[in-house]
Protein backbone atom coordinates (compact mmCIF):
# COMPACT_ATOMS: atom_id res chain seq x y z
CA UNK A 1 0.00 0.00 0.00
CA UNK A 2 1.44 3.33 -0.74
CA UNK A 3 0.77 6.50 1.52
CA UNK A 4 1.75 10.07 1.34
CA UNK A 5 1.92 12.33 4.49
CA UNK A 6 3.32 15.64 3.45
CA UNK A 7 3.14 19.51 4.24
CA UNK A 8 5.19 22.28 6.29
CA UNK A 9 3.87 20.81 9.53
CA UNK A 10 6.56 18.41 9.96
CA UNK A 11 5.90 18.05 13.86
CA UNK A 12 2.31 16.64 13.62
CA UNK A 13 2.97 14.38 10.28
CA UNK A 14 6.04 13.41 11.83
CA UNK A 15 4.23 12.43 15.12
CA UNK A 16 1.82 10.69 12.78
CA UNK A 17 4.75 8.57 11.12
CA UNK A 18 6.56 7.85 14.81
CA UNK A 19 2.97 6.17 15.95
CA UNK A 20 2.69 4.10 12.53
CA UNK A 21 6.27 3.00 12.88
CA UNK A 22 5.67 2.14 16.94
CA UNK A 23 2.56 0.27 15.87
CA UNK A 24 4.29 -1.95 13.75
CA UNK A 25 7.26 -2.51 15.93
CA UNK A 26 4.91 -3.98 18.05
CA UNK A 27 4.23 -6.82 15.98
CA UNK A 28 7.40 -7.20 14.52
CA UNK A 29 9.51 -6.28 18.08
CA UNK A 30 12.75 -7.11 16.15
CA UNK A 31 12.26 -4.72 13.58
CA UNK A 32 13.08 -6.93 10.79
CA UNK A 33 10.31 -5.77 8.22
CA UNK A 34 11.46 -2.38 9.05
CA UNK A 35 13.45 0.32 6.47
CA UNK A 36 14.03 3.96 6.45
CA UNK A 37 15.31 5.79 3.58
CA UNK A 38 15.83 9.36 4.01
CA UNK A 39 17.24 11.53 0.67
CA UNK A 40 18.72 13.99 3.32
CA UNK A 41 21.56 11.75 4.22
CA UNK A 42 23.93 11.79 1.26
CA UNK A 43 24.22 8.18 1.53
CA UNK A 44 21.60 5.23 1.46
CA UNK A 45 23.30 1.92 2.87
CA UNK A 46 20.67 -0.06 -0.12
CA UNK A 47 18.16 0.90 -2.81
CA UNK A 48 14.27 2.13 -1.89
CA UNK A 49 13.51 0.33 -5.16
CA UNK A 50 15.53 -3.16 -4.53
CA UNK A 51 14.05 -3.45 -0.75
CA UNK A 52 10.65 -2.85 -2.36
CA UNK A 53 11.12 -5.59 -4.87
CA UNK A 54 12.84 -8.11 -3.01
CA UNK A 55 10.42 -10.43 -0.59
CA UNK A 56 11.83 -10.47 3.00
CA UNK A 57 11.77 -14.06 4.15
CA UNK A 58 12.40 -13.04 7.88
CA UNK A 59 9.27 -10.80 7.31
CA UNK A 60 6.48 -10.93 4.88
CA UNK A 61 4.78 -7.98 6.53
CA UNK A 62 7.17 -5.36 5.73
CA UNK A 63 6.66 -1.22 6.09
CA UNK A 64 9.16 0.90 4.43
CA UNK A 65 9.72 4.64 4.84
CA UNK A 66 10.74 7.17 2.38
CA UNK A 67 11.48 10.26 3.72
CA UNK A 68 12.48 13.79 1.71
CA UNK A 69 12.23 11.71 -1.54
CA UNK A 70 10.82 14.70 -3.42
CA UNK A 71 12.65 18.04 -2.18
CA UNK A 72 16.17 16.17 -1.43
CA UNK A 73 16.86 13.24 -4.09
CA UNK A 74 18.70 13.85 -7.10
CA UNK A 75 16.24 14.40 -10.10
CA UNK A 76 17.18 11.33 -11.98
CA UNK A 77 16.38 8.82 -9.08
CA UNK A 78 13.20 10.41 -8.19
CA UNK A 79 12.33 9.96 -11.94
CA UNK A 80 13.37 6.31 -11.83
CA UNK A 81 10.78 5.82 -8.53
CA UNK A 82 8.28 7.48 -9.98
CA UNK A 83 8.40 5.04 -13.28
CA UNK A 84 8.93 2.10 -10.61
CA UNK A 85 5.82 2.75 -8.95
CA UNK A 86 3.84 3.38 -12.14
CA UNK A 87 4.82 0.12 -13.33
CA UNK A 88 4.00 -1.64 -10.44
CA UNK A 89 0.62 -0.93 -10.04
CA UNK A 90 -0.59 -3.55 -7.66
CA UNK A 91 1.33 -1.97 -4.99
CA UNK A 92 -1.09 0.73 -4.06
CA UNK A 93 -3.22 -2.62 -3.22
CA UNK A 94 -0.85 -4.91 -0.95
CA UNK A 95 -1.45 -5.50 2.42
CA UNK A 96 1.72 -6.89 3.64
CA UNK A 97 3.90 -3.98 1.60
CA UNK A 98 3.10 -0.52 3.14
CA UNK A 99 5.31 2.37 1.56
CA UNK A 100 5.04 5.63 3.25
CA UNK A 101 6.44 8.69 1.16
CA UNK A 102 7.04 11.40 3.89
CA UNK A 103 7.94 15.02 3.16
CA UNK A 104 8.35 17.72 5.89
CA UNK A 105 8.89 20.61 4.12
CA UNK A 106 7.33 22.61 1.30
CA UNK A 107 7.33 20.58 -1.94
CA UNK A 108 5.97 21.91 -5.62
CA UNK A 109 2.73 21.02 -6.60
CA UNK A 110 3.79 20.99 -10.17
CA UNK A 111 6.07 17.95 -9.30
CA UNK A 112 5.64 14.71 -11.62
CA UNK A 113 6.02 12.63 -8.29
CA UNK A 114 4.11 15.21 -6.10
CA UNK A 115 1.44 14.39 -8.76
CA UNK A 116 1.22 10.69 -9.00
CA UNK A 117 1.45 10.36 -4.95
CA UNK A 118 -1.38 12.81 -4.35
CA UNK A 119 -3.69 10.61 -7.03
CA UNK A 120 -2.65 7.12 -6.41
CA UNK A 121 -1.12 6.91 -2.49
CA UNK A 122 -3.28 7.21 0.65
CA UNK A 123 -2.47 11.30 1.03
CA UNK A 124 -2.92 13.56 3.75
CA UNK A 125 -1.54 17.40 3.45
CA UNK A 126 0.20 18.54 7.28
CA UNK A 127 -0.15 22.43 6.12
CA UNK A 128 1.62 24.74 8.80
CA UNK A 129 -0.75 26.69 10.71
CA UNK A 130 -0.87 30.37 10.53
CA UNK A 131 -3.31 32.91 12.34
CA UNK A 132 -5.72 31.43 14.49
CA UNK A 133 -4.87 27.93 13.87
CA UNK A 134 -1.50 28.70 14.52
CA UNK A 135 -3.03 29.89 17.97
CA UNK A 136 -4.95 26.94 18.47
CA UNK A 137 -1.82 24.76 17.59
CA UNK A 138 0.29 26.01 20.46
CA UNK A 139 -2.68 26.01 22.91
CA UNK A 140 -2.35 21.84 21.52
CA UNK A 141 0.97 21.56 22.19
CA UNK A 142 1.13 23.36 25.87
CA UNK A 143 -2.03 21.47 26.93
CA UNK A 144 -0.12 17.71 25.57
CA UNK A 145 2.64 18.77 27.62
CA UNK A 146 0.41 19.93 30.90
CA UNK A 147 -3.01 20.15 31.09
CA UNK A 148 -2.91 22.88 33.99
CA UNK A 149 -0.83 24.89 31.41
CA UNK A 150 -1.85 28.22 30.58
CA UNK A 151 -0.65 31.66 28.86
CA UNK A 152 -1.62 35.01 28.52
CA UNK A 153 -2.89 36.61 24.82
CA UNK A 154 -0.03 38.93 25.26
CA UNK A 155 3.13 36.25 25.86
CA UNK A 156 0.97 33.72 23.10
CA UNK A 157 1.67 36.24 20.48
CA UNK A 158 4.94 37.16 21.46
CA UNK A 159 5.70 33.37 21.28
CA UNK A 160 4.86 33.13 18.16
CA UNK A 161 6.53 35.97 16.95
CA UNK A 162 9.81 34.97 17.88
CA UNK A 163 9.59 31.47 17.02
CA UNK A 164 6.53 30.92 14.73
CA UNK A 165 8.89 30.39 11.65
CA UNK A 166 10.22 27.00 12.69
CA UNK A 167 7.26 24.29 13.71
CA UNK A 168 10.26 22.41 15.41
CA UNK A 169 11.93 25.44 17.86
CA UNK A 170 8.44 26.39 18.36
CA UNK A 171 7.28 22.95 19.90
CA UNK A 172 11.38 23.08 21.55
CA UNK A 173 10.39 26.65 23.21
CA UNK A 174 6.92 25.82 24.32
CA UNK A 175 8.76 22.76 26.16
CA UNK A 176 10.91 25.53 27.94
CA UNK A 177 7.90 27.69 29.01
CA UNK A 178 5.29 25.23 30.24
CA UNK A 179 8.41 23.36 32.37
CA UNK A 180 9.15 26.74 33.97
CA UNK A 181 6.14 28.19 34.49
CA UNK A 182 4.90 25.00 36.27
CA UNK A 183 1.23 25.13 35.72
CA UNK A 184 1.51 28.72 36.56
CA UNK A 185 0.41 31.54 34.04
CA UNK A 186 3.34 32.03 31.39
CA UNK A 187 3.34 35.75 31.09
CA UNK A 188 5.15 37.65 28.77
CA UNK A 189 8.37 38.21 30.87
CA UNK A 190 9.15 34.31 30.86
CA UNK A 191 8.66 34.56 27.09
CA UNK A 192 11.59 37.53 26.90
CA UNK A 193 13.40 35.26 29.26
CA UNK A 194 13.45 31.82 28.16
CA UNK A 195 12.70 32.16 24.32
CA UNK A 196 15.48 32.35 21.42
CA UNK A 197 14.31 34.83 18.89
CA UNK A 198 14.79 33.58 15.67
CA UNK A 199 15.67 37.05 14.45
CA UNK A 200 17.73 40.09 16.41
CA UNK A 201 16.31 40.55 19.15
CA UNK A 202 18.30 43.85 19.87
CA UNK A 203 17.25 45.21 16.31
CA UNK A 204 13.89 45.04 17.14
CA UNK A 205 14.31 46.71 20.58
CA UNK A 206 15.58 49.24 18.54
CA UNK A 207 13.07 49.51 16.38
CA UNK A 208 10.38 49.91 19.33
CA UNK A 209 12.48 52.32 21.24
CA UNK A 210 12.49 54.27 17.64
CA UNK A 211 8.46 53.46 17.12
CA UNK A 212 7.61 55.24 20.65
CA UNK A 213 10.13 57.92 20.25
CA UNK A 214 12.24 57.72 22.94
CA UNK A 215 15.48 59.11 21.01
CA UNK A 216 18.00 58.03 24.02
CA UNK A 217 17.17 54.48 24.36
CA UNK A 218 16.99 54.29 20.37
CA UNK A 219 20.28 55.98 20.12
CA UNK A 220 21.94 53.86 22.70
CA UNK A 221 20.83 50.84 20.37
CA UNK A 222 21.99 52.00 17.88
CA UNK A 223 25.40 53.44 19.03
CA UNK A 224 25.83 49.10 20.39
CA UNK A 225 24.88 47.71 17.20
CA UNK A 226 27.60 49.51 15.48
CA UNK A 227 29.74 48.51 18.38
CA UNK A 228 29.25 45.01 17.53
CA UNK A 229 29.96 45.27 14.22
CA UNK A 230 26.81 45.11 13.13
CA UNK A 231 26.00 46.20 9.39
CA UNK A 232 24.63 49.65 9.70
CA UNK A 233 22.87 48.93 6.58
CA UNK A 234 20.54 46.27 7.65
CA UNK A 235 20.14 49.06 10.84
CA UNK A 236 18.79 51.42 8.02
CA UNK A 237 17.17 49.25 6.20
CA UNK A 238 14.59 47.79 9.14
CA UNK A 239 14.03 51.69 9.99
CA UNK A 240 12.65 51.89 6.01
CA UNK A 241 10.54 48.77 7.01
CA UNK A 242 9.49 49.80 10.55
CA UNK A 243 8.28 52.84 9.11
CA UNK A 244 7.02 51.92 5.99
CA UNK A 245 4.74 49.48 8.24
CA UNK A 246 3.49 52.42 10.82
CA UNK A 247 2.64 54.31 8.12
CA UNK A 248 0.93 51.49 6.04
CA UNK A 249 -1.38 50.86 9.65
CA UNK A 250 -1.73 54.30 10.58
CA UNK A 251 -3.45 54.65 6.89
CA UNK A 252 -5.91 51.30 6.97
CA UNK A 253 -6.24 52.51 10.69
CA UNK A 254 -7.31 56.12 10.71
CA UNK A 255 -8.44 56.04 6.68
CA UNK A 256 -9.88 52.66 6.46
CA UNK A 257 -11.60 52.49 10.22
CA UNK A 258 -9.77 48.83 10.06
CA UNK A 259 -9.86 46.13 13.13
CA UNK A 260 -6.71 45.07 14.41
CA UNK A 261 -7.23 41.57 12.61
CA UNK A 262 -8.51 43.31 9.55
CA UNK A 263 -5.06 45.13 9.35
CA UNK A 264 -2.89 42.07 9.89
CA UNK A 265 -5.02 39.88 7.24
CA UNK A 266 -5.09 43.21 4.59
CA UNK A 267 -1.04 43.64 4.65
CA UNK A 268 -0.17 40.22 5.92
CA UNK A 269 1.99 41.01 8.82
CA UNK A 270 2.22 39.05 11.80
CA UNK A 271 -1.08 39.91 14.70
CA UNK A 272 1.95 40.78 16.98
CA UNK A 273 3.43 43.24 14.77
CA UNK A 274 0.50 45.40 13.82
CA UNK A 275 -0.55 45.34 17.73
CA UNK A 276 2.64 46.79 18.61
CA UNK A 277 2.77 49.50 15.56
CA UNK A 278 -0.79 50.43 16.31
CA UNK A 279 0.24 51.40 19.92
CA UNK A 280 3.00 53.25 17.82
CA UNK A 281 1.09 54.77 15.30
CA UNK A 282 -0.61 57.05 18.56
CA UNK A 283 2.64 58.78 19.00
CA UNK A 284 2.77 60.43 15.52
CA UNK A 285 0.07 61.71 13.06
CA UNK A 286 -0.34 60.31 9.43
CA UNK A 287 1.19 63.38 8.20
CA UNK A 288 3.99 63.29 10.52
CA UNK A 289 4.87 59.75 9.91
CA UNK A 290 4.73 60.69 5.83
CA UNK A 291 7.03 62.89 6.47
CA UNK A 292 9.49 61.07 8.20
CA UNK A 293 9.10 58.28 5.66
CA UNK A 294 10.25 60.76 2.86
CA UNK A 295 13.17 61.74 4.59
CA UNK A 296 14.55 58.13 4.77
CA UNK A 297 13.69 58.03 1.37
CA UNK A 298 15.99 61.40 0.93
CA UNK A 299 18.64 59.68 3.57
CA UNK A 300 18.29 56.57 1.32
CA UNK A 301 19.36 58.31 -1.65
CA UNK A 302 22.37 60.58 -0.70
CA UNK A 303 23.57 57.33 0.88
CA UNK A 304 23.69 55.95 -1.95
CA UNK A 305 25.16 58.64 -3.97
CA UNK A 306 27.66 59.39 -1.67
CA UNK A 307 26.37 62.42 -0.24
CA UNK A 308 26.15 61.22 3.30
CA UNK A 309 28.28 58.45 5.34
CA UNK A 310 25.37 55.94 6.59
CA UNK A 311 26.85 56.16 10.24
CA UNK A 312 26.36 59.59 10.03
CA UNK A 313 22.48 59.38 8.43
CA UNK A 314 21.63 56.83 11.31
CA UNK A 315 22.40 59.09 14.14
CA UNK A 316 20.89 62.06 12.12
CA UNK A 317 17.59 60.01 11.60
CA UNK A 318 17.26 59.05 15.61
CA UNK A 319 18.01 62.80 16.28
CA UNK A 320 15.39 64.85 13.92
CA UNK A 321 12.69 62.18 14.47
Amino acid sequence: MLYFLYGEDAVTSGKKLQVIKEKFLVKDSAGSGLSVFDYEEKEQKSSLLDVISTPNLLAPKRLIISKNLISSALKNVQEEILEFLKKEKGLKEDQDVVVIFWEGKKIKKGDKLYKFLEKNAKSQAFEKPVGMKLNQWVQKKMLELDPEAQISRGAQEKLIFYAGRNLFSLVSEIEKLVNYAGGKMIDEDAVDLLVQADFDINIFNTIDALGNRNKKEALGFLHQHLKNGEDPFYVFSMFVYQFRNLLKISDLKENYQMSEQEIAKATKLHPFVVKKSLAQSGNFSFDNLKKIYQKLSILDTKIKTGQIDIRLALDKFVVEI
